[in-house]
């Protein structure tokens, strides 16, 4: 052990080699109670001290485990998947390293955050932005990309709208996707598949490979842009309008990633605490039994080329949604100097929705808000469904009557991804500081996820807790995996663990 980190200190320096116990100890909490101990947190500062960093892991055959901005809360944080790993913490590399107005697109480093390519966009005048997460505004736009995660507007699908991945191999040999492999290629920040067979998915939900550079698509501002809200008084309405919406999505009224569900806890938790007065203290919070209903709220935002191309759009969408929801209301804005203000779909990072993390939390939330540090409890479940309003309506009864009995809020949201499919959010949320609620908390999550799996709804993102939750594979794709993991990682060294299906053909915990 001693070797091993003179040899990391000699790439690093000792000051980003951290092994101290108070350093290790914010890497491994989480939201959720976890066991994993980390050996050391190495922090490179360029691509070099990556593969350098990644040749001595695999010298003296210790496993690593790359983050990016660690802000993966509710889902494992900074957490490896599993124990006696060394962290590679890549938020050194923090570059803006290409940017083009006429093509729209920006090329960035693991270390960039949402908030600074807002705010190189805003420097540069741009009438171009990002696709932003309802999540922190300081995490990693590829840390992001890499674990699938969707932003909200347009290219909000970010997998489908990047290229030109920098990639460190597990044996430390770099490689570029698509045209990249190409000096001057003049295609490699605008086409994502190159010449011949498209690696970019190998490296998403992975441990085959680090990204160290992305390039990422930007959406224009619109001409003409409108946000729309409706309410429905009860979920048993959520049927008709799921169907209503999926033809306006499908039929591209709305845009992918453009609308979303959300039930009234999920709403009452962003505005950040749960009513302690009201109930008297008792937990779980049921607005059927205090108001007889539990209300859903839609929000949807129009990016449209003109006004008249807006309005008729409006049109559609008020005659579609006609006797589906109780309210509706459109705003629109269709001046660019008002666009970009404190408008989330339009770009600008915001830290809002992490006021929901202190949902049970007894205390005043603190300005810098840090749900590890502060032991918020949040586990999150995202399943992902066809756009069929039968199919959802049904499984949101299952995950209510389920969240319920474990005596914690069914906190819901929903987003219509494409016109086919609907990812959704489940959060269960609670206090890590009152004894047995992390106990609890991960039943219910378990119980939840079984039940959800048993239906046929498998998750499109997984916690770290829930890596070998899934069923096994009907085919051979463990065998293929573990070709692949042989021939890229034969020291078996990089996020054991991680999105790993191999255990079907080498019997892995």
């Amino acid at each position: 052990m001693k070797s091993l980190l003179q040899a990391w200190q000699a790439v690093l320096t000792s000051e980003y080699l951290l092994t101290d116990t108070a350093s290790l100890s914010d890497y491994d909490r989480a939201t959720f109670a976890t066991k994993q101990r980390v050996l050391a947190v190495l922090r490179p500062g360029n691509v070099d001290s990556v593969q350098e960093c990644v040749k001595i892991a695999n010298e003296y055959k210790t496993p690593i485990y790359p983050i990016s901005g660690g802000k993966n809360w509710g889902l494992g944080s900074r957490v490896p998947v599993q124990d006696n790993c060394a962290i590679l913490d890549l938020g050194r590399l923090n570059q803006i390293v290409d940017y083009n107005e006429k093509l729209a697109y920006i090329t960035v480093e693991p270390g960039v955050t949402f908030r600074q390519v807002y705010e190189f966009l805003r420097t540069q005048n741009s009438k171009l932005f990002i696709s932003v997460i309802g999540g922190s505004p300081d995490a990693s736009v590829i840390g992001n990309t890499l674990e699938r995660g969707d932003g909200m507007g347009p290219n909000g699908n970010r997998p489908a709208h990047v290229c030109g991945f920098e990639v460190i191999l597990p044996t430390g040999e770099c490689v570029h996707t698509g045209f990249g492999r190409f000096a001057n290629a003049s295609a490699k920040a605008v086409n994502r598949w190159g010449v011949g067979p498209a690696l970019d998915g190998l490296f998403t939900q992975s441990n085959l490979g680090i990204v160290t550079q992305m390039t990422l698509w930007l959406t224009p501002l619109p001409k003409y842009y409108q946000t729309f809200k409706c309410v429905i008084q009860d979920g048993s309405h959520l049927n008709n309008l799921i169907d209503k919406l999926q033809s306006l999505v499908l039929q591209e009224t709305i845009k992918s990633n453009c609308f979303s569900l959300w039930n009234s806890y999920k709403f009452l938790a962003k505005q950040g605490r749960y009513p302690w007065k009201i109930m008297d203290g008792k937990t779980p919070l049921s607005l059927k039994e205090l108001k007889g209903f539990e209300r859903w709220f839609g929000t949807g935002c129009l990016y449209s080329a003109s006004r008249e191309q807006g309005l008729a759009e409006r049109k559609l969408i008020e005659e579609a949604l006609a006797g589906q929801v109780e309210y509706l209301v459109f705003m629109d804005q269709d001046s660019h100097s008002d666009l970009l203000i404190d408008n989330i779909c339009l770009g600008v990072p915001s830290d809002q929705n992490i006021k929901s993390t202190y949902w049970r939390k007894k205390v005043p939330i603190p300005q810098q808000m840090n749900p590890d540090r502060d032991h918020c409890g949040v586990i999150w479940l995202c399943p992902v469904f066809p756009f069929d309003g039968q199919v959802i309506s049904q499984a949101v009864q299952v995950i209510e009557a389920t969240v319920n009995k474990y005596e914690f809020e069914a906190n819901i949201a929903m987003n219509c991804t494409c016109g086919r499919s609907v990812q959704m959010f489940i959060a269960i949320m609670f206090d890590r500081d009152v004894p047995g609620e992390d106990e609890r908390a991960m039943s219910c999550h378990d119980h939840l996820l079984q039940l959800l799996i048993q239906a046929g709804h498998i998750p499109y993102r997984l916690g770290i807790q829930s890596m070998n939750s899934l069923p096994l594979a009907q085919d051979d794709y463990g065998m293929l995996m573990r070709s692949l993991k042989q021939t890229l990682d034969p020291n078996d060294i990089l996020a054991p663990g991680r999105y790993d299906f191999r255990r079907d053909w080498e019997g892995l915990d």
